[in-house]
C-alpha cells in the first residue's frame, strides 16, 4: 500500500552502519513531515532517546506511518546477537504500542 511518498522506506539491516542509516533516513524523513513517528513497542525504547545519543539498546521496535497512505513501517533489530532487522511495510500494530513525544524541529500538526 506504499506510494511515491514512502516506497524507498522499506530496507534490510544487517549490521551496525544500516542501522545508523535507517536511523538517520527515519530521522530526516520525520523531519520533513513526510513520515509521523507514531511510538515504540514493548521492547523497543523512545526514537528520540536512540537519535540524540550515541549506541542504542540490544532490542529496537519503533513506528511510523506515511503522512500520504498511511502505510505502516516498523523499524526492528536484535543488536546484541547482530541478527540484524528491518525498516518493514506492516499491515497493523502487534502488540503494545508506547506514545512518546518524538520532538522534530518544527510544530508537528496533524
Amino acid at each position: 500500500m506504499s506510494c511515491e511518498d514512502c516506497s524507498d522506506a522499506a530496507r534490510k539491516i544487517n549490521n551496525p552502519k544500516d542501522l545508523a542509516n535507517a536511523m538517520c533516513f527515519l530521522n530526516e524523513r520525520t523531519e520533513a513531515k513526510t513520515l509521523k513517528y507514531l511510538g515504540y513497542g514493548s521492547w523497543g525504547e523512545p526514537f528520540s532517546q536512540m537519535v540524540n545519543r550515541k549506541g542504542w539498546n540490544d532490542l529496537i521496535c519503533n513506528y511510523f506511518a506515511c503522512r500520504t497512505c498511511g502505510q505502516v513501517f516498523n523499524l526492528y533489530a536484535e543488536t546484541y546477537h547482530g541478527s540484524g532487522g528491518a525498516i518493514a511495510a506492516i499491515d497493523s500494530i502487534a502488540g503494545k504500542l508506547f506514545i512518546d513525544e518524538f520532538v522534530t524541529s518544527q510544530i508537528d500538526e496533524d
